[in-house]
This record gives C-alpha cells, structure tokens and sequence, in this order.
C-alpha cells in the first residue's frame, strides 16, 4: 500500500468550520527525501492541510486515514491511539516560532527532546549530556551556536526559527512540516531559513513539506509544488509546471500580489 512507502498519506480528508469549507476530499502523497511547497492564496486550505498532517487539527467525520511514515495519525475525524508516535517523526516549525520566550536558545533546542526522556527531565532541566550535546551541535548547524545563551525573545526572527528547526533536529525528526516559516522574516532571514530546509534535505535526506505565500521561494527551493484553491488541490506536480497561466489560475486576484517579490539571488 502506498501508506507504506510514503513520508505523508493522506486520504480524502475533509475539514469544515461551521458552513466553510477548509479543506475538500484533499487526498495527497509525500515521499519520503521530497521537499515539497504547499502554495496558494489565502484561505485556500494549505494550512489547515498540514496540521491535519500533524494531527494539530482534527478532520470530519467520515474523512479518511492520514498516516506518518506508515503511522495513522488520525480517521474519521478521530486521533490514533499511535499519535504520539507518529507525531515524533516530524518537526513542526510555525510562523511565530513557539520558542520558550524566556528560556536560552539551548534550552529551547533541548526540548526537541522531550518525547525521548524521562518526564521529570524535562520538568527539572536535567537533561542527559547527550540531549546537550545534540543541542548544541544542531544549533551549530543551523548557524546560531553562538546565540546560545541568550533569551529567546532578544533575538531576531530568523535566529529564532533557525533555532526552532535546531530543535526539530534535536527531536531527531525523520520530516519537517513548516507552516509559513519566513511569513514573518525579512527577505535576507527568509533567504538564509529556506536554504537550510533545502540543504537539510538535500544533504540528510529530509523530507519537507512547507506551506508558502510567496510562490517565488517555492519556484527557487522546492522540486514539487501542490496547489490548493477553496479547499481543493488544483495542482500536483514538478515546480516546473508552474507556469504564468497555472499561476493565475491558481491565485487569481491575487496573482500580481504575490509575484511582488521576484527571487533575488
């Protein structure tokens, strides 16, 4: 079954709020190693696709399984009892980087490994040397090691999520699932946290599933874009077939918007 082999399944999944209609009998499939741009406009269900992935939010009754790795995540709008599982495969990275804004940069790496230790751990800060030592090591490949020390809310934007992603390397997360990761960041940060999502799959093998506003990060980072509108997936395929007409069709209004900010090398 293609479950098996796949880094996400997901089938026919449905989402409302009330009378709207998030996400319609959305049916996809990751590979695992992919590195993959959910894009289109605002409202049109790319968020809500993935943390339905994640298990974040909840789909409708009557929708089918989602699976991580192989693990159910969620069916019939209900959680797996093998949630907690399947979720450790993956790193989540948010838009406003849900860092410990009081906490150092280290220690908000090190809670990438709570799901790995002992619960009295986490509570105490006593984490073993090895949770340390990978904390310190992914900060230093992320590029902030030496911002280690300082509190998360005195630094910027892109530090944080370069921290953010340290911690989902610390988690030893097979995948990362990132939900508007540079929305917030100035181009110069946006440049430097998409090509380390580009280079940790490239290089670890990584798969990454990233939701985009501006579609020309995805046409200079990702090798496959899929494409939502109201709720349905318009388009599934190479980021080369994402053409001047496809991108019309796909933003409408908001083609010219989106398209402000040409990649810049």
């Amino acid at each position: 079954m293609a479950e098996l082999h796949s880094a996400l399944s997901i089938d026919r999944v449905t989402k409302t709020y009330g009378a709207a209609t998030a996400l319609s009998s959305a049916s996809l499939v990751v590979k695992p190693g992919e590195m993959v741009a959910l894009i289109g406009a605002s409202g049109s269900g790319k968020s809500t696709l993935l943390r339905l992935a994640s298990g974040l939010v909840l789909a409708d009754p009557g929708s089918g399984a989602i699976r991580l790795f192989g693990e159910k995540v969620q069916e019939n709008g209900r959680l797996s009892a093998r949630v907690r599982r399947a979720r450790a495969r993956v790193g989540f990275i948010f838009q406003q980087f849900n860092l410990v804004t009081r906490a150092s940069l280290y220690a908000n790496a090190m809670l990438g490994s709570l799901g790995q230790i002992a619960p009295w751990r986490g509570v105490t800060g006593s984490f073993p040397n090895d949770v340390r030592k990978r904390a310190m090591d992914a900060l230093e490949r992320v590029g902030v090691a030496d911002h280690a020390g300082k509190r998360a809310a005195n630094l910027s934007g892109g530090q944080q999520q370069r921290g953010a992603i340290a911690r989902a390397l610390v988690q030893q997360a097979r995948a990362i699932f990132a939900d508007e990761p540079i929305a917030s960041l100035d181009p110069v940060s946006a440049r430097r946290v998409m090509r380390l999502l580009a280079e940790l799959n490239a290089q670890d093998g990584m798969t990454v599933v990233v939701t985009l506003h501006q579609v020309d990060y995805a046409l200079k980072y990702c090798r496959r874009a899929v494409a939502l509108k109201a709720g349905q997936i318009i388009y599934d395929g190479p980021i080369s077939g994402l053409t001047r007409e496809r991108l019309i069709e796909i933003y409408g209004d908001e083609y010219r918007d989106v398209m402000d900010e040409s990649v810049r090398a």
